[in-house]
């Protein structure tokens, strides 16, 4: 592992694969097509079909410049490509306090406006179907609760304007998170001009000096910007999300401490003093753009980042575009139950798509429910103006195993 002033860099022999320098116009096409054959779980999944693309043609230049707006300049076969914005109802995370459960919780209403603490006052929560009682007590989230962890796939198939854009949509979200919010910016890919006998993966944590975790809305900012100085190469999607989930040690599923090692999420997120020890940050969040093609990731594959994400119930939001090639199966499995994937031709539409979810987070509430019996075991639901989400896992603010697996309900 090597170290910099500014951030730090995780190396590790990675192999070369090729097919990864497609051209942008023919890759858009192909993402096209797969769009038209499916959206996203929760929003922003393309529609029409192999016709439409074919009567919608667009040039190299538009994949990178066109906007929502440009639309009405194109014939009505182009329509398929707006993008409606990201709608769900999203759990961050739980916590027990004594004998209550908090449920950490924020979304975005069918008719794309962010839910105030005025839908969630409305909310119905239910224990094993049977409504909380007392009834759960809701209100705005005190400061301080929220960790981020967010990425940007910098390999050689991402445009330049589109992990330009994707840093302008991190610094929204960010501007628009509650308070007192901490966040991380992973960069990722593989070492350029490498071979399979000396490629590396190179994965840069920012902002810096370590620790790398901060609050500083300016630095974080800063950190979103286009890095010039980072290699661009193949993917590695899966030890960057390793590394935002456990921290910078290889290999990650054997070596993580979790009395030592503060760098990952998860940590941020958990319960370092034992089982019932409320965590300093209960609500996390992971958001990732990518084309979900790894092809260099050498310490974790999907089925680890799949496995962690369900231990330690993360809620991760998966973002691409019609740029290059998309993996749509991976970026599903990523998302999985709790999170959304959402891809749009380009980042000009995916930051309006994805604008009321950014404002939801400003509105992040926690649910108060008491009870006289442990809450493990119970399915614990909660719907917001026809939205709703279940949790059924075992246990409640759990522990890390000696494994360095955790285990929380969401």
């Amino acid at each position: 592992m090597q170290y910099k002033s500014c951030d730090y860099k995780v190396s590790a022999v990675v192999p070369f694969t090729l097919g990864r320098q497609f051209m942008l116009f023919l890759t858009g096409i192909m993402a096209l097509l797969l769009a038209a054959c499916g959206g996203g779980s929760g929003g922003g999944g393309g529609g029409g079909g192999g016709a439409a693309v074919a009567q919608c043609p667009l040039t190299e230049d538009q994949f990178d410049t066109l906007t929502p707006d440009d639309l009405a300049t194109l014939p009505a076969e182009c329509d398929f490509l707006a993008v409606d914005p990201l709608v769900g109802l999203f759990i961050l995370g739980t916590e027990i306090d004594g004998t209550d459960l908090k449920v950490y919780v924020h979304g975005v209403n069918q008719d794309f406006t962010p839910m105030t603490l005025a839908d969630f006052e409305q909310a119905s929560v239910t224990l094993d179907g049977v409504p909380a009682n007392p009834v759960a007590a809701v209100a705005p989230a005190p400061a301080g609760v929220l960790s981020m962890a967010l990425l940007a796939d910098y390999s050689e198939s991402i445009t330049d304007a589109d992990v330009i854009g994707m840093g302008e949509l991190y610094s929204n979200i960010e501007k628009n998170a509650p308070a007192d919010f901490e966040a991380e910016k992973v960069n990722f890919s593989s070492e350029e001009g490498t071979t399979s006998q000396d490629g590396a993966t190179v994965i840069t944590v920012k902002p810096g000096p370590l620790p790398h975790w901060t609050e500083d809305l300016p630095a974080l900012l800063v950190a979103n910007e286009f890095d010039p100085e980072q290699d661009r190469n193949n993917t590695t999607l899966f030890d960057a999300m390793g590394t935002a989930l456990l921290g910078p040690i290889e290999p990650f599923s054997d070596n993580f401490d979790p009395t030592t090692d503060d760098f990952g999420l998860v940590e941020r997120n958990g319960t370092l003093g034992g089982v019932g020890v409320v965590g300093t940050h209960p609500a996390s969040l992971i958001m990732v753009q990518t084309d979900g093609l790894d092809t260099a990731s050498q310490i974790m594959n999907l089925g680890d980042i799949t496995g962690l994400l369900d231990r330690c119930h993360t809620t991760v939001i998966m973002m691409g575009t019609f740029q290059t090639t998309l993996d749509v199966d991976v970026l599903n499995a990523l998302a999985g139950d709790r999170g959304a994937f959402v891809q749009a031709l380009n980042t000009n539409f995916l930051r309006p798509a994805m604008q009321p979810y950014a404002e939801s987070l400003g509105h992040l509430v926690v649910f108060t429910l008491s009870s006289d019996t442990n809450f493990e075991d119970t399915t614990v639901r909660i719907e917001v103006n026809g939205l709703g989400r279940d949790a059924t896992e075992t246990a409640y603010n759990g522990s890390f195993d000696t494994d360095g697996n955790c285990e929380r309900i969401f």
